[in-house]
Order: structure tokens, then C-alpha cells, then sequence
């Protein structure tokens, strides 16, 4: 699993003893690591992006719900290789990954002031970046679920689709 402690929204919401309360314990602290599966990951990660108003019907949604799962998993997690590793296992570009991620997040205006409730602390409204996303979605999912799985394996990996731009419209000729 990835160390995400180092994630600025989670060191920011480091509670002095005297502010401590009932309340805060009960609603404002990180929940209790449980040991889960590779699915309760992506369906707890499905659950936070619809809470915070992406439209999961488009691809770009699904992609961000992979980034953020090898974020949260991956240990030598890099947003670039990860983003291949999508890439690759879905028969597309990597510019093409990118460009819907983006639109799914540009398109969704609710983002930015919901995840700022959700986490407790202000969010300037540019952070609208891939990796912005990423961080703020792995901090939200480390708060609210906090599973931990024993692999770092993704079953998605394993059979890469075919890359049907190169295969039918370039002719096979990359």
C-alpha cells in the first residue's frame, strides 16, 4: 500500500489536544484502517467521486476512479506510469486518458466546494490539475473508508485491450 500520510490535506487536519472533542472524534477524524479487497476500493472510490457530482457515466470518471485506486495501492506509484498502465489496459493513449480525465473534471463544478466540506479546509478553486484530483479524492478516501488491501496487483493489467485507433484507422501502420 502507498504511505499517503504525506498528503497536505491529511497533515492539515492534525487535531491539537484542547480543541479536541466528542464531535471531532466522531465526525472529523480519519476512520479506522480495515482490511478489504480490490473491489471495495474502487466502489468506495465510485461512491466519493458521485458524492462529489462527477458524472460517472463518462470515461474520463472511470479512468480518474483507476488513477486514484493505483494512488491509494501502489506503492512506486507515478502518475505518468500509472496513467500508461491505464492506457495500456484500456486500448487507448495516453493523451486520450488525460483529455477525459480533464473533461470530467472541468466538467463537474461541484467538485472543488464539496471536497472542501468534505475534508474540513479550504481548497483554492484552480486546483482543477489531474494530480489536484488525485490527491484531494486519495485524502477524502483515506478520511471516509480508509481501507488497506495485501496486493498491489490490478487484474485490469493482465489483459490489455486492443488499441483499436492503431489497428483499424492507421492501418497498422505505427
Amino acid at each position: 500500500m502507498h504511505n499517503i500520510s504525506d498528503n497536505i490535506y491529511l497533515v492539515n487536519r492534525v487535531n491539537p489536544l484542547k480543541h479536541y472533542s466528542l464531535n471531532r472524534y466522531l465526525h472529523n477524524e480519519v476512520a479506522i484502517e480495515r482490511a478489504a479487497t480490490m473491489n471495495d476500493i474502487r466502489l468506495s472510490i465510485y461512491n466519493i467521486l458521485m458524492a462529489h457530482g462527477f458524472h460517472l457515466q463518462l470515461n474520463g470518471c472511470d479512468y480518474l476512479s483507476s488513477l486514484v485506486a493505483r494512488y491509494i495501492v501502489k506503492s512506486d506509484y507515478t502518475e505518468q506510469g500509472a496513467i500508461s498502465d491505464i492506457a495500456t489496459s484500456n486500448g487507448a493513449n495516453n493523451n486520450f486518458v488525460i483529455g477525459c480525465i480533464n473533461a470530467s473534471i472541468a466538467r463537474n463544478k461541484k467538485f472543488i466546494p464539496t471536497a472542501c466540506k468534505s475534508l474540513g479546509v479550504e481548497i483554492s478553486p484552480e486546483k482543477t490539475s489531474i494530480t489536484d484530483a488525485v490527491t484531494i479524492i486519495g485524502a477524502i478516501f483515506k478520511i471516509y473508508f480508509n481501507y488497506t488491501v495485501d496486493t498491489e496487483h490490478f487484474a485490469e493489467d493482465d489483459i490489455p485491450a486492443i488499441n483499436f485507433s492503431r489497428a483499424i484507422l492507421d492501418h497498422g501502420k505505427r
